[in-house]
């Protein structure tokens, strides 16, 4: 379920880009980001509306924050030799997807960040993912969590997938098609409510069926029994959550999100502290896709 944002109102104008900005905040916490990755773009975001207040000796306001103004504060950012270049961009990342939102909620009626690049030749964020040994190491300590064949699923799902944190925990059976030799997960409300499908490859079809197998009515699940029990599409069960909480209800974006840091804090030798299930979609775009 995508977090409530409050109606555009009839004039744009009337909207303080810092009660926007409350909004964002809210809509941040809904998806992936880690909590210290949210309060870094907050506060980047806050210090250029107070850098603009104090160089314009006036408020932001939609209608003045333009490609000149973020254009100007990137500009100063640079000339501040105490900023490093992984500093600067990101305070020019979380403009971007500032003001992105904004534009996609109808606030702003076209992107004033669109073309504000990041210095010094990045063209992405400086995060790689997670090599093999960390990934590995993630992997070993959610076979042996508490609810380790839904936890190792859940990250393999992540890892193969390179989906989102919500769109991994809105999924339900519906959303899969099982085969023995392949599969294929639906979005159905991705980024921008659009649909799509990503493929399921072999590491992750195992996991899963390992994990729904006592659900499906199996002790010993493999690809060709999961498949065959596999959930008709509008069966009742093909309506139930794929991811359950230990109480037996739907598990919630948020839940899987600690879940997934509980799994980090208590590895804490080789995965990088920090590390989220936006991190695993770095591990998955920049390592996997590149093999293909």
């Amino acid at each position: 379920m995508q977090p409530h944002v409050t109606p555009l109102k009839i004039d744009r104008k009337e909207w303080a880009p810092q009660q926007l900005l409350e909004l964002w905040r809210q809509h941040l916490q809904g998806k992936d980001r880690s909590a210290g990755t949210i309060k870094k773009y907050i506060q980047a975001v806050a210090h250029f509306c107070a850098w603009y207040e104090q160089v314009e000796q006036a408020p932001l306001t939609l209608s003045t924050l333009t490609p000149i103004a973020l254009i100007g504060y990137r500009n100063e950012l640079q000339h501040e030799q105490h900023k490093s270049l992984s500093t600067i961009n990101l305070h020019i990342s979380a403009l971007r997807a500032w003001c992105g939102w904004m534009t996609e909620q109808s606030y702003l009626a076209a992107d004033p960040a669109a073309r504000v690049k990041l210095v010094g030749g990045e063209t992405s964020s400086s995060r790689t993912g997670l090599k093999s040994a960390q990934v590995n190491a993630l992997l070993r300590q959610a076979q042996i969590s508490r609810d380790k064949e839904r936890n190792y699923a859940v990250v393999q799902v992540l890892l193969q997938t390179g989906i989102r944190l919500s769109e991994c925990a809105a999924l339900t059976f519906e959303d899969i098609t099982f085969g023995e030799r392949s599969g294929l997960l639906r979005v159905r409300a991705g980024k921008g409510n659009k649909a799509r499908s990503v493929p399921l490859n072999a590491s992750a079809r195992e996991a899963i069926a390992v994990y729904v197998a006592l659900r499906l009515g199996m002790e010993k699940p493999s690809l060709k029994t999961v498949a065959a029990k596999w959930p008709r599409p509008k069966s009742p069960q093909s309506f139930e959550p794929l991811w359950l909480s230990q109480k037996g209800g739907a598990l919630t974006t948020s839940a899987m999100g600690q879940m997934l840091a509980e799994l980090v804090k208590a590895e804490g030798e080789l995965v990088p502290e920090g590390t989220s299930a936006h991190t695993l979609r770095h591990t998955f775009a920049r390592c996997y896709l590149a093999e293909i």
